[in-house]
């Protein structure tokens, strides 16, 4: 899909623009966010499957940990293992900052990571000049033992500009609460794994992250969640079309940015 190496010079990066935001799409929910001020990782997974052993990755990964710029912060929505990946984890540096939900702190501790941010919805951390605060997502808990517990979230990134990562989530979350509480500049939302029509409870589907992205009542969204693992029913090509087709019914070709695994913005 992507046959371009992904790469990272640092004259591209921190852009001397305090307004000026990069976005670097690595695939699922991996995303590169980059401001003058700070530079975070999501839900990061480099490995070819899921779990070592579920569903391989479609799309090749052009890039590897160690070609990545230093990171100031992970943040992890949930503990599904396409979203928390251990073996992903434990690569990075054990002294980076990261945040999870308090559930999945034992997890993370048990890999050795010296600062973690554990928070509830609506609590907040502060990474140098940037402040994280998580917020509701509507989804499941699926990371033996836990199943029960509530381990997933999305965030805010708060410095100069706002960008909203909504990790997972169906539309029943609380978009329209969490467009009330932060002016967002962007949002991260997922349009992938909605088939069969059941899933659609749990996950955005392309029309659904529209409607979201209206209820948070945000200037700019970058679809993630799609083009890497086929963990539904849906070919690999429909999200971004389907996604194509509602902007265009919308009138929000200037507002949507859809960008293939391995790809940057800068916004």
């Amino acid at each position: 899909m992507n046959n371009m190496a992904t790469t990272y010079p640092e004259e591209v990066k921190r852009s001397e623009k305090d307004e000026s935001i990069s976005i670097t799409y690595l695939g699922h929910s991996t995303v590169l966010i980059e401001s003058k001020d700070f530079r975070f990782i999501t839900d990061p997974i480099f490995s070819n499957r899921i779990a070592r052993f579920f569903r391989r990755r479609k799309v090749p990964l052009d890039a590897n940990i160690e070609d990545l710029p230093s990171i100031d912060s992970i943040l992890i929505s949930h503990g599904h293992y396409d979203h928390l990946d251990t073996p992903t984890l434990k690569k990075f540096a054990k002294d980076i900052p990261i945040v999870v939900s308090k559930s999945l702190r034992k997890i993370i501790a048990r890999l050795g990571y010296s600062d973690i941010r554990s928070l509830s919805w609506w609590e907040g951390t502060k990474i140098g000049k940037t402040k994280i605060i998580a917020v509701p997502a509507f989804h499941f808990a699926g990371r033996p033992p836990w199943l029960i517990r509530n381990d997933y979230q999305g965030y805010i990134i708060k410095g100069k500009a706002v960008v909203y990562f909504a990790g997972d989530t169906g539309l029943q979350n609380d978009f329209e609460e969490i467009g009330k509480n932060f002016e967002i500049d962007l949002a991260l939302l997922p349009i992938g794994a909605y088939s069969p029509n059941s899933f659609r409870k749990y996950h955005l589907s392309p029309e659904d992250a529209i409607r979201a992205m209206i209820l948070l009542k945000a200037k700019k969204m970058i679809p993630i969640h799609w083009g890497t693992f086929g963990l539904s029913f849906e070919p690999m090509t429909e999200p971004p079309e389907r996604l194509t087709r509602i902007t265009k019914e919308y009138h929000l070709e200037e507002q949507v940015l859809i960008l293939k695994p391995g790809a940057v913005a800068e916004l």
